[in-house]
Parts: C-alpha cells; structure tokens; sequence
C-alpha cells in the first residue's frame, strides 16, 4: 500500500490549504539541549552493564521513555512554531533543568528518587505548556485553550501530584499522564488539519539523527572507557570489534535511514498521512534508540570480560540490541508505506543472522568473539544492502531530460 493511499484513508475529504512547511536547520540552543540528553542516556545504560535481568530491562524502558517523549515533544514544538522566536529559545534552556533533575533520579528512578523524577517531568511538560499556551491565546491562532491545557498542565499537575504519593499509586498517575498525551495526539478534535504540513521534514530527521548520534556516541563511550579499565589484549580485540558493530550501524543509519526517512516524512506528508508520520517521529524512533542502548550496555560488558561467555543478561542484549536495530527500521519503513517485499529483502536476513549465527555464538563463543559475530553480522547485512541498491539503481529506467 502506497503512502499517497494511506494518506488518503486516514484523511478523506478535501485537502485543505496550509501555510508551506519551513525548511530550518537545528539551532545552537537545540543542540544545548541535547547534552543533557548525553548524560540521561550515559545513566539510564548504565544498569544494562554486566548481566541485566529482566526487572532491570523493565526499569530502562520504563524510565527512559518519559525522558524521550519530553525530548520528542519539545523537538516537534519548536518544529511547529520556528526556532528564530527568543521566548522560545528560553523556554527550551528553561526546560534543561527539568531533564537534569530526571537523569539525577534514573538511577533510582522506580524506588527513592522517583518523587524527583517525577517533578522534572512536571517541569518540562510545564516548559511545554508554555509554547503552546502563548500561540494558543492569539486571535489569528484557531488552536482551542483547552488542548494546551490538557496536554501540558492537565499533565504536569499529575506528574507533580505523583511525587507526593506513594507506589504503587504513584506509577498509575505517570501512565495515566503519559495515556493522556498519547489520546490527545490520537484525537484531532480542535486541532488545525494544516498542523501537519508546518512540519519541516528536514529538520525532523535531522534532529532524530542528532539523537542517535548522542546515543551512538554513548556506546562508543562505553566500549572506550571499559577499555581503559580492563586494558588486556583481549578486551582491546573486543573493543575494537564492538567498534566495528557501532561504527557499521551507524553507516546504515546515515547513509541509507536519514534519505529513506526524509523520503518518507516527504511522502506522508503529501499525501496528508498525519498519523504515519505522528509514529514515525514519535513513537518508532524510541524503538531505534532503546536497542542501540540496550546493545551499549552488552558490548561494555564483553570488554570488560573478554576471555568469558557473556551472562545472559548481556547475551539478550547483544542480539536483541542488534535485531532491534533492524526490526525498528523495518517497522518504520513499512509505516512509511515500504512495500512489504522491498522491506522484507533486508530484514528477514538480519533476523536469520541473528537466531543463527549470533545467538549460539553468544551462548558458547567468549565475549570477545561473540562481539566479533556481531560485527561480521552487521558487516555482512551492509554489504547486502550496498547490493541491493546498487542493483536498484541498475535496474531503474533511464531518465531524459526534456
């Protein structure tokens, strides 16, 4: 299915007219605002180290994905209302804090720190609500009051509400904040249908891409510093290794997602596919960088106990951080209306590379070596890729100018 047609099926009737999307690159306070991100990765990723078992799985993903919607939220909103506007710029700095409270309490994020946690997700939906508060109470703005209310007060107060009450009540109000968001982006009620088309897709993927830069660089740093501490041949060959798997996703993603990602907010837009790309900006890309941070955590730990199998904590994430890669890319191409057989090219071979070759590798190689499975994995589905596409590219019909 085409993405003009899944775009025409989520909105029928006439397309309305809207104002031309901006094309703007990512501003030096954006940019800012990502080093705090450095550091809640660098926490949150720390407790996948040595053999994580599944509460501890549990934990990442649970505390992670607060932190990664505020940054996703605040991302879109300055995307909807430019980045030249000084009110917003201190809005953004103004937020930073927020996000440092929120990696301060990860480490306890679910236990005694989770009161503080919670207040700086307060205070950045507080950051939010700001933005959208101020366009929202112009006369030549058709947004109602109501949905900034609901989306950045309504859930702050129950973020704020949650620190002072205690578990197990207190983690119902942070998904019921959380669900609120999620309903209110599914309900277009109030909500402009031209919203979608001020998107700058450009600055979209550019500042998805910045964000698995940082988390890219947060397992280099790893592998870097665990090597430090355990500086043996063995762990250097691990290390090295584990550079090759970071250092190969990170080609796939640059050099082939952020054009197919571009092509596709491109298209979705278009054809006025909102909800597609709704999923692809906010919801997919967490899937993407959760494996790559789940992956980090595995690969520090094969450096800093090369010569033993990995536990199977780190096993788990060695693959499913590896499959994990591929299996969101796939999910995003397919919603960006891939076909299924283009898509399935690439994927089904990195699912049977993994369940056999690196499964049984992690399970029975020493760590060093099960790392090297991975990087031949990762090495070989590249080299797959550049062939399909060269292929591709040779299979197209010519094109005459004129």
């Amino acid at each position: 299915m085409s993405e003009n047609a899944a775009g025409a099926a989520e909105n029928s009737g006439p397309e309305p007219e809207g104002p031309e999307p901006e094309d703007h690159r990512a501003g030096w306070f954006e940019l800012f605002f990502d080093l705090v991100f450095v550091v809640t990765v660098a926490v949150l990723a720390h407790g996948l180290h040595g053999d994580p078992g599944a509460a501890d799985f549990g934990t990442f993903l649970v505390l992670f994905f607060p932190a990664w919607w505020a940054w996703v939220n605040l991302t879109v909103t300055v995307n909807v209302f430019g980045s030249g506007d000084a009110r917003i710029q201190a809005t953004l700095l103004g937020a930073m804090p927020g996000l440092g409270l929120m990696a301060a309490a990860a480490p306890e994020g679910l236990g005694d720190r989770a009161w503080a946690y919670a207040l700086g997700a307060a205070w950045v939906r507080v950051a939010i609500f700001a933005i959208w508060w101020d366009h929202a109470r112009r006369r030549d703005n058709p947004l109602p009051l109501w949905r900034p209310l609901t989306y950045g007060l309504a859930t702050a107060a129950l973020w704020a509400v949650s620190a002072a009450v205690p578990s197990p009540a207190r983690f119902v109000l942070w998904a019921l904040a959380i669900a609120l968001e999620v309903v209110l982006l599914a309900v277009r009620t109030g909500l402009s249908p031209d919203i979608y088309q001020r998107l700058s897709t450009e600055h979209l993927v550019e500042r998805i891409g910045l964000f698995v830069v940082i988390v890219l660089g947060e397992s280099v740093f790893v592998v870097v510093s665990t090597l430090a501490d355990h500086f043996t041949a063995e762990a250097a060959a691990a290390a090295l290794l584990g550079f090759v798997v970071v250092a190969e996703l990170a080609m796939v993603f640059f050099a082939w997602g952020t054009s197919s990602a571009l092509r596709g907010l491109d298209r979705a837009q278009a054809g006025r596919a909102d909800r597609a790309m709704r999923d692809t900006v906010m919801y997919l890309p967490y899937l993407l960088v959760s494996a790559i941070t789940v992956l980090s955590g595995a690969l520090g730990t094969a450096v800093a106990e090369p010569g033993h199998t990995l536990p199977t904590g780190a096993r788990w994430a060695l693959c499913g951080g590896v499959l994990g890669f591929y299996t969101a890319n796939a999910a995003i191409a397919l919603r960006y209306g891939d076909e299924v057989g283009s898509v399935a090219a690439w994927y089904l071979p990195s699912l049977l590379l993994v369940a056999g070759a690196l499964v049984p590798a992690a399970a029975l190689l020493p760590a060093w070596a099960a790392v090297g499975i991975a990087a031949a994995v990762v090495l070989l589905l590249a080299k797959l890729a550049r062939h399909r596409i060269a292929r591709a590219a040779r299979d197209a019909p010519p094109t005459t100018a004129g």
